[in-house]
């Protein structure tokens, strides 16, 4: 079991957007216990959460519930992993000032609310291992069916599960919404497969899937989300790794209809822990125009690092943005224009860290001024000191 108590306040860096319409949390409150004796021969584990969010120019929140999960997990003498979920949960929102929040979707009813969550899920995974390429192969096929009623999602504001957007990690998930505010209500099925191949030094791992709602009730979710329509979207991750020296991953969306890459995002990194150099590059192109947090986009991330000496290294960091003015009217760039750019060295040892680094933003954003930062950093390691 565990208990949080934390809060947070931030200084806005979106373009165009108000310091008195970010929230403030405070508190925010979780904690979970599970037990240690089975029920039913699966494993339950209680939830009571909080969050207190206030604005001053906005709508003020506020939120409790507390829930219950209970899983099974199960191993057939044919090699099937089988999983069963049990989900339920009380919710009790109160809110102020509804009218202030420019997107409707995020309101919620002014006033007291009250909401219960209902969830079952059973999810079979089939793992076949073999020989190939000289190296050992696993094909594991997996599917999944989730069930639950009809959820009063509209009634309660959206502070938490406002990013929804189908990737490869949120594929199989209960709820492919990010937060608590909103749960993704119906029946629908989740198939897809993962493949792995271990070659000596090297590394192959793969992952596409889709799902398909067994309902045709409206939904909440946005076009161009890829969960909008009964058939979803395809997603995936590719993932090839050599030793500890190379890695890259490759992460895409793909549209079920026009077969048109919905998103583009690849990492790469060459190098050891202390010599190394870093590319990643992200496209959003999904046509989201009726939702503010789900424009396209589009960047580039630039990083490196170089060891000299014993303890000393110089590193260095970019990030830009490509986004033009099809991927966003609103822009005024060229599709090439600086973000941030760090440069810096750094001295590391057994004992203490400290480095010195100088920071450049080329774009004011909310708050955020452009110019020039210097940073210093100095931490003792033996004491977590920093």
């Amino acid at each position: 079991s565990y208990f949080v108590l934390g809060g947070w306040a931030t200084q806005t860096l979106q373009l165009g957007a108000e310091q008195g319409q970010v929230p403030v949390a405070l508190p925010a409150i979780d904690y979970r216990r599970r037990l240690v004796d089975p029920v039913l021969g699966g494993t339950v584990e209680f939830q009571a959460n909080s969050l207190l969010i206030a604005r001053r120019d906005g709508q003020d929140t506020q939120r409790a519930f507390a829930g219950a999960r209970w899983d099974l997990r199960r191993l057939t003498g044919m090699g099937q992993v089988i999983t069963l979920t049990g989900l339920v949960r009380g919710d009790v929102y109160h809110t102020d000032n509804t009218g202030l929040t420019a997107t409707a979707l995020y309101r919620g009813n002014p006033g007291w609310e009250t909401r219960g969550v209902a969830l079952g899920a059973v999810d079979m995974s089939w793992p076949f291992v073999g020989q190939a390429f000289g190296g050992t192969q696993i094909l594991t096929p997996r599917v999944q069916l989730v069930v639950s009623p009809p959820i009063r999602n509209l009634n309660v504001p959206n502070e938490d599960a406002r990013a929804i957007d189908l990737e490869d990690s949120n594929l199989f998930a209960l709820n492919r919404f990010p937060g608590y505010d909103r749960i993704e209500d119906g029946a629908r099925i989740t198939y897809g497969f993962d493949w792995q191949l271990d070659l000596p030094g090297w590394r192959l791992k793969s992952t596409i899937g889709r799902s398909y709602r067994l309902d045709n009730e409206p939904q909440l979710l946005p076009d161009g989300t890829g969960l909008s329509s009964r058939s979803s979207d395809f997603v995936g991750r590719t993932e090839v790794r050599y030793h500890d020296f190379l890695k890259f991953t490759h992460r895409y969306r793909v549209d079920k209809s026009s077969f048109a890459i919905r998103r583009n995002e690849f990492d790469a990194t060459i190098g050891s822990r202390k010599t190394y150099a870093e590319i990643g590059y992200l496209r959003l192109n999904r046509d989201i125009t009726t939702v503010e947090d789900l424009q396209d986009r589009e960047e580039l991330r630039l990083a490196g690092r170089v060891a000299f000496a014993r303890y000393w290294s110089l590193f260095g960091s970019g990030v830009f943005n490509l986004t033009d003015r099809n991927e966003d009217p609103t822009l005024t760039s060229d599709g090439f224009e600086p973000i941030r750019t760090r440069l810096g060295v750094a001295y590391s040892d057994d004992c203490l860290e400290f480095g010195v680094t100088w920071r450049r933003d080329y774009v004011t954003a909310g708050d955020s001024r452009r110019g020039n930062t210097f940073q210093l950093q100095f931490r003792l390691r033996t004491l977590g000191f920093r």
